[in-house]
């Protein structure tokens, strides 16, 4: 429980400390309460997202871990990209490219919260 916590803590302030500095990503919210929020609406979207994906990987068999794993680093910028279309309101994105590249950073801080047991 306390990774999670600081997994959105940490997502919260990438939206609002790093987003800001990258061409094509907005985010015009404050830390609190709108960027804590956010960070956990990202966590909820990734944890379904996780969910379509094992219905994928499993409904065709296995054949889909190989998209899954070719594209594992555009992932976290179809999340980005969910999250922007359903709450665009403070959060929105001029394309693709600055989606993957705010998808690479929130990977990063994944990477950083995630627990030894699920590596």
């Amino acid at each position: 429980m306390t990774k999670l916590a600081i997994r959105i803590l940490l997502s919260a302030l990438v939206f609002t400390h790093v987003l800001p500095h990258i061409p094509g990503a907005h985010f015009g919210a404050t830390f609190w309460p709108e960027g804590v929020i956010y960070g956990a609406l990202l966590a909820v979207v990734a944890y379904l997202f996780d969910w379509v994906l094992t219905a994928f990987a499993i409904g065709t068999l296995g054949l889909g871990v190989i998209l899954i794993v070719l594209g594992f680093w555009f992932i976290p910028a179809i999340q980005l990209q969910i999250l922007a279309h359903f709450f665009p309101h403070y959060l929105s994105f001029n394309g693709w490219g600055s989606a993957t590249i705010s998808g690479l950073i929130m990977c990063l801080v994944n990477l950083l919260t995630m627990s030894r047991r699920e590596a």
